[in-house]
């Protein structure tokens, strides 16, 4: 007993000289501290932030060298006024596949559910009488939701790739909407509903005015709710979100619902501006809707991108289109150049990612 009772006290001996070691480095430091306090590093800016500023950069100098090349024409009341009415059009349809690509899928769907959302408003409105015509919006909004729930069932519920899924139901939503034209275009449209797509309030075109709506819609869902925050996370890691406590089938079905609705939003801003509805109206904003997102910084594999960064790919875009337009290149060339630009985007944003985590790594 009298060892182990010495041997304690050698153990509490050593253990009261560690702690007074511990505090004397602590109260050093604190002194040290005291006397030349560091500096505080700056905040770095996050790789998001860092890419929305490159891109306001990337629009402003496709806006300067238009200016610069047809100053009269590019600047042209008429010209600014054309811009306005043609954005909203494939700028809704970028809004629509935007949350699905940062749960890490894609909706390639959106153009043939805006058709058929806009056939079924054009009969509708042929069909009621004049002064309940608008009764047709909420339909044709529902027929949207009805067909991003199709996608959210094959997605989430049957496990097929995202890809795949809307690759399908983009032809059988394009299918639907032949049938029931029979391949021709639905026209006799009331005159007042061509006021949405051709008319303007205080100035501002009313096209617009649904594209600025559509996206304080989809920031607020994005940005500010909890089902943005289970849409990055999901599309971050989505093996581990189950784990999380995501309920990832309710959140993939409120994403691609979301998307089916801002469809219908698009194709009813069609249906206004042509004042007609047609099954292949709009077969060239799927590329150019992939592309905003892409040119926006939204990752494919999903989890990261910004609504800010979208305004500002539907900007230059825009400026592109027009001026391109003016210097009267043909659309097979700016087809290309769509393309050319998408592949590039997509090589440099991954060489870029590559680059930062080899960085955090060393």
């Amino acid at each position: 007993m009298g060892q182990a009772s010495v041997k304690k006290k050698k153990r509490f001996a050593v253990f009261r000289l560690v702690r007074q070691e511990v505090y004397a480095k602590r109260f050093s430091a604190v002194n040290r501290e005291a006397v030349h306090p560091r500096r505080k590093k700056p905040r770095s800016l996050s790789e998001n932030a860092r890419y929305v500023i490159r891109l306001a950069i990337f629009t402003a100098l496709i806006f300067l060298a238009f200016c610069a090349l047809r100053p009269a024409a590019f600047l042209s009341p008429a010209n600014l006024s054309s811009m306005a009415y043609q954005l909203p059009e494939f700028a809704i349809l970028a809004l629509a596949i935007h949350p699905t690509m940062l749960t890490g899928g894609i909706d390639l769907s959106v153009v043939s559910v805006a058709n058929l959302s806009a056939i079924i408003a054009a009969f509708l409105m042929r069909g009621l009488p004049p002064q309940i015509f608008l009764l047709s919006v909420p339909v044709a909004l529902l027929v949207g939701s009805v067909a991003g729930a199709t996608n959210g069932l094959l997605i989430a519920g049957a496990r097929l790739p995202a890809i795949l899924a809307t690759l399908g139901t983009l032809q059988f939503f394009a299918g639907i909407g032949i049938i029931l034209t029979k391949g021709s275009s639905i026209t006799g449209l009331p005159s007042s509903y061509a006021y949405v797509g051709n008319g303007a309030v205080l100035g501002i075109p009313v096209p617009l005015l649904v594209f600025i709506l559509a996206l304080g819609v989809i920031y607020i869902v994005t940005a500010r709710m909890l089902l943005g925050k289970q849409m990055r996370l999901y599309g971050t890691n989505s093996r581990a979100a189950p784990f999380a406590g995501i309920p990832t089938f309710r959140m993939l079905m409120l994403t691609y619902i979301l998307s089916g609705v801002m469809a219908s939003c698009a194709g009813l801003v069609m249906l206004a501006r042509a004042n007609s509805a047609n099954p292949d109206y709009g077969t060239s904003y799927l590329l150019l809707a992939v592309l905003i997102n892409i040119l926006a910084g939204v990752n494919p594999n999903g989890g990261s991108g910004t609504v800010f960064g979208l305004v500002l790919a539907v900007l230059s875009l825009q400026f592109l289109s027009s001026g391109l337009n003016l210097l009267s290149v043909n659309n097979f060339a700016r087809d290309l150049l769509y393309g050319a630009l998408l592949v590039t985007v997509m090589v440099a944003n991954r060489l870029q990612r590559r680059i930062h985590s080899t960085r955090v790594k060393t």
